[in-house]
């Protein structure tokens, strides 16, 4: 069965960007433009989800990051990612690299500037043991 994914983003640009991306690896995917959504939407469909990314601003300045958090929090075990316009500033993804994991389970994060160009690039975290795109087929 293709992986499921979710991607929670109010951009439509990189949320269509990633969606393209997924898709060509063979994922089926799932759309939320907003925290409060994409919860709703984990909530439904968590059994079958192989992985989340989120960004991290939308309705709020931190919201994707506490709906991460809370996915984390409630056990789920898929991928969970986040891109964000913030790992773009200089030494923030340095630093992210190695809080993310312990703070929400992050696995891979995607800078926005080359995915607003439509290039996907997942960078990994201390979690990621393997390339995303092979990570990604382990799970449900």
């Amino acid at each position: 069965m293709k992986p499921l994914v979710l991607v929670v983003d109010d951009n439509d640009r990189y949320a269509n960007n990633l969606k393209v991306y997924l898709e060509n690896l063979g994922c089926r995917v799932l759309r939320a433009i907003d925290a409060k959504q994409g919860w709703n939407l984990f909530l439904q469909n968590r059994s079958e989800l192989a992985a989340v990314i989120t960004d991290i601003t939308m309705e709020t300045q931190t919201s994707g990051l506490w709906m991460i958090r809370k996915i984390h929090k409630d056990g789920f075990r898929g991928l969970k990612i986040i891109a964000t316009t913030g790992f773009d500033v200089f030494g923030v993804m340095a630093i992210s690299k190695f809080l993310l994991p312990s703070f929400a389970g992050i696995s891979f994060m995607i800078p926005k500037v080359p995915l607003k160009n439509g290039k996907v690039v997942m960078l990994p975290t201390g979690l990621a043991s393997e390339p995303f795109e092979k990570t990604l087929f382990l799970y449900p």
